[in-house]
């Protein structure tokens, strides 16, 4: 949590408190912004947390998550839920790297494995506990 916090969160909530699994603000407010980086979480637990016109940005969209943006769309619901789908460019990588470079932008890296022991890095995905990214280096 301290992590998060220390990237500029404005609030952090822990997944394995009851607060937090029910998305309870610490201080009691509504979110105009949720960076959703779960699985399993029904948009119901993030809908009645959101400003009239919150959005729910969801970085692990699977089947249930357009189902859910589809059915917002059929109650013409102000509240969004936006699945984040990623296509890497050369020019938005070489960006990334101009920020990083400049220190605008810190990764965060878990673990660094060699090729070799890419089953390593496997196995710590799976798990589904990484804080940040888990690396595999030729």
């Amino acid at each position: 949590m301290d992590l998060v916090r220390s990237l500029g969160a404005d609030e952090v909530l822990d997944y394995k408190t009851p607060d937090g699994v029910a998305l309870k603000s610490p201080s009691g407010c509504k979110y105009d912004v949720i960076i959703h980086c779960a699985h399993n979480i029904p948009w119901s637990t993030f809908s009645a947390n959101l400003t009239p016109k919150g959005k729910v940005v969801d970085t692990t969209p699977g089947f249930g998550t357009l189902m859910s943006v589809a059915a917002k769309k059929i109650k013409c619901s102000k509240k969004q839920l936006i699945p984040l789908f990623t296509s890497p460019k050369k020019e938005n990588l070489d960006f990334l790297v101009k920020l990083v470079k400049a220190g605008k932008l810190r990764p965060i890296i878990d673990s660094k494995h060699p090729l070799s022991k890419a089953e390593n890095a496997w196995a710590k995905s799976i798990e589904g506990h990484a804080t940040g990214k888990i690396l595999v280096e030729p």
